[in-house]
């Protein structure tokens, strides 16, 4: 099963509260809308939805509020559900009146380190300690909010980057997003005052059978250790998707493809203000040698014209730019947890088994697959999913009082901030097995009809 990606980047949603009529990107959102819509019989249903950060424009509550309802708009439009939605955080993103003399301090020492070693020890150091890495994300809160529903905010035991597992044709297609954020304030400059990244998100682990794409804001030469970036993501990662830079760009690096989104709303003084967002289809070629990761890129740019957006044509006419990138055979593997996820699927569709070839399935079996989470299939229903989109998107004080109700508050939480208590109690109703309570107490709360799926 191949998957179709919707790209985004540089969306910069601002709250213009009573002054609506000022805002004079409605009309490029709108014309989005109408692009999606015109392209969804013969493209089909978006299976993930990538925003490459920059969501709003000066990292505030109200504008993340209106990012939310663009989102579930387009999810619509597209049917991508929403909790297949994954974001990155951009320099908009940074709340920078929530840059206090303690944060400035702790940024002013990185944004003065050069070796990759001094980066890595301060970011390990910063990260370790509960206290000092909340003032450092401090700038970050309110996108952290509004990002823990879609699952883009990392696990309770890593603040840095979240990685999401995908079946793609009898492999993974594992995404890795990255905060390139994470020090970024009013003088960031591409020379002189740069940003860092760290080994920590940079490395890549391989694992059998699994092809990975990163995401990231801030292209390399934003980053005071971007050589080191660069070489990381080149040598791990298959496809590298960048925000930031308001044109677009697709550069072949050896097996790799490097792309530059392009701004959705740029800002109307840049010289070469073009609206564009990109679509995706990735998929493996198995019936050629050698085999390949299989990427068409379908561009929309906006016809200053018209005004509207139109494809962008590749040579010959192609309506989509092609690429064919080599796996190595370790990427090629496939692996139990995802043949197993097949089979699942295969028994509920009640198709005969025995067009399931087991022989194939057991020859290809690899030894040394490691998941970090559960395999995503983006077409099937995940109510789990669905039910921590719903439960992470409410106001805190609300999921306090169903934590309270259904008994998942722990003394152990007192020190942690917000959205760590959040994800602790998702936790242990599902540790408890109390989702099916949980489930009944979140659709209450959104007066919402949805049967429950936990309930046999």
């Amino acid at each position: 099963m191949g998957l179709k990606i919707l790209h985004l980047s540089d969306i910069h949603f601002k709250n213009y509260k009573d002054l609506q009529y000022l805002d004079l990107d409605k009309d490029i959102q709108r014309e989005i809308e109408i692009d999606l819509g015109f392209l969804r019989p013969t493209y089909g249903q978006i299976d993930i939805i990538l925003i490459g950060g920059d969501i709003a424009f000066s990292g505030t509550e109200e504008e993340f509020d209106i990012a939310d309802a663009w989102i579930n708009l387009i999810c619509t439009i597209t049917g991508c559900k929403l909790e297949n939605v994954l974001t990155v955080p951009g320099n908009h993103d940074v709340d920078r009146s929530k840059i206090n003399a303690a944060v400035k301090s702790i940024q002013s020492l990185f944004k003065g380190l050069r070796g990759r070693g001094d980066i890595d020890r301060n970011i390990a150091d910063y990260m370790a300690d509960a206290e000092s890495a909340s003032i450092l994300l401090s700038p970050l809160q309110n996108y952290r909010t509004f990002a823990q529903k879609y699952g883009s905010v990392p696990e309770t035991s890593n603040n840095l980057y979240w990685e999401k597992d995908f079946i793609l044709d009898r492999r993974i297609l594992r995404i890795r997003g990255v905060n390139s954020a994470l020090i970024s304030n009013k003088h960031d400059d591409e020379h002189t005052s740069k940003l860092v990244l760290g080994s920590h998100q940079s490395k890549i682990v391989r694992n059998a059978g699994v092809i990975t794409f990163v995401v990231c804001h801030h292209p390399p030469q934003w980053l005071y250790d971007g050589d080191e970036v660069r070489r990381d993501f080149n040598a791990r990662a298959k496809v590298h998707l960048f925000g930031h830079k308001h044109s677009f760009g697709s550069d072949r690096v050896n097996d790799t493809l490097v792309l530059s989104a392009g701004a959705m709303q740029p800002a109307r003084n840049e010289t070469e203000w073009e609206p564009r967002y990109n679509l995706i289809d990735v998929s493996i070629d198995e019936e050629n040698a050698p085999k390949q990761l299989c990427i068409k890129l379908y561009k929309r740019k906006w016809d200053k014209t018209d005004q509207c957006f139109i494809a962008e044509f590749s040579k010959g006419g192609i309506i989509y730019e092609e690429h064919n990138l080599p796996l190595s055979d370790h990427e090629l593997l496939k692996n139990n947890v995802v043949e197993d996820k097949i089979k699942e699927k295969v028994n509920e569709e009640k198709v005969n088994e025995e067009e399931v070839n087991e022989e194939e399935v057991n020859e290809s079996e690899s030894k040394d697959f490691i998941m970090t989470q559960e395999v995503i299939d983006p077409r099937s229903p995940d109510p789990k999913r669905k039910l921590a989109f719903m439960f992470l998107g409410l106001p805190y004080h609300v999921k306090l009082n169903i934590a309270v109700k259904l008994s998942l508050i722990d003394d152990s939480d007192r020190n942690l901030e917000e959205i760590r208590k959040a994800q602790k109690y998702f936790e242990r109703a599902t540790e408890r097995d109390l989702l099916g309570k949980l489930w009944d107490e979140v659709v209450q709360v959104l007066n919402s009809p949805l049967p429950n799926p936990f309930k046999k």
